[in-house]
């Protein structure tokens, strides 16, 4: 039980890592792929009109609440290794995402948290912690990571890399083909070495899969593809109740390919427990670099 454990956590760790890397943004001047061509589809609007008024139904199918509260199955699938473990998720709107896993469902083995100005990973198992400011670690800075961009992932929401809201103007700024009869809408945005897809279904504007992708020639690509599935009411919207994210990266010693996947279970709007976790004396301070080091020499 206790190399199970060992190995639980292990995995983990180096998943939320990789997700440090694909999810990235910056500050520099969004560049949209300008071949992609909207044309007039009623007559009555022109084809910005038409863009605009999908794009704004696409923003607005983010559900309300500010509190998620769930149980989850959560599986990880390293071809070599398939786990399966219990746990929560606890999210609250701008301030942090929370999620715990429990093997065998006695004890928490590891915890990841990110808040507007830090993330912490926690390893339960060994007693270590990592506790990073978004602007101070260099793995974090090199990658531009934000905590909006990581929320939307999860939240089920489109995103303006750099920013916490997204407004008419940057919507206008994402390339999309409504000429297309499929019955869904790529919509693409591109920053530097990042591009984003999100594929969102025509009849609704819901977003079905969100992909990013970093390449660099020095460190090769990495890309998560978040598929969502499973969509019940939560408040007056739909939310995904299924989330299955397939990571590939070359940036480690060796290539990694990892698909993980979170499965709600009695999802709730509670708003009635701590944002913040708080550790023992036990816990020891690890750096980031420290811990990747050891993962990607597994």
């Amino acid at each position: 039980m206790k190399m199970i454990r060992k190995t639980i956590t292990k995995r983990f760790l180096w998943l939320m890592l990789m997700a440090l890397v694909v999810v990235s943004c910056g500050t520099k001047k969004t560049v949209v792929d300008s071949s992609t061509d909207v044309k007039t589809v009623t007559g009555t609007e022109d084809a910005e009109q038409l863009k605009l008024n999908y794009m704004r139904r696409v923003y607005d199918n983010a559900v309300y609440t500010q509190n998620i509260v769930s149980n989850i199955d959560f599986s990880i699938d390293t071809g070599s290794k398939d786990i399966s473990v219990g746990g929560s998720l606890h999210m609250r709107k701008d301030d942090v995402i929370r999620i715990q896993l429990t093997a065998f469902g006695l004890m928490e083995v590891g915890r990841l948290e990110f808040t507007k100005d830090y993330v912490m990973i926690v390893d339960r198992i060994h007693k270590e912690y990592i506790k990073a400011d978004y602007n101070k670690v260099s793995f974090l800075q090199r990658n531009g990571l934000n905590f909006y961009s990581l929320q939307a992932l999860f939240w089920n929401m489109l995103f303006m890399p750099g920013t916490k809201t997204v407004t008419d103007d940057m919507l206008k700024q994402f390339a999309l083909n409504l000429q297309s009869s499929s019955v869904m809408v790529p919509v693409n945005l591109k920053q530097g070495n990042m591009s984003y897809v999100w594929q969102t279904e025509s009849k609704t504007g819901q977003i079905k899969q969100t992909e990013i992708t970093y390449a660099d020639k020095s460190s090769g690509t990495t890309k998560i593809i978040c598929k969502y599935d499973d969509f019940k009411p939560v408040g007056t919207k739909l939310f995904p109740h299924m989330l299955t994210l397939n990571g590939k990266t070359q940036a480690t010693q060796k290539p990694r390919d990892v698909k993980v996947g979170i499965k709600l279970k009695g999802v709730k709007m509670d708003k009635d427990w701590e944002t913040r976790t708080t550790l023992s004396g036990k816990y020891k301070a690890v750096s980031v670099e420290e811990v990747l080091e050891k993962i990607t020499s597994l």
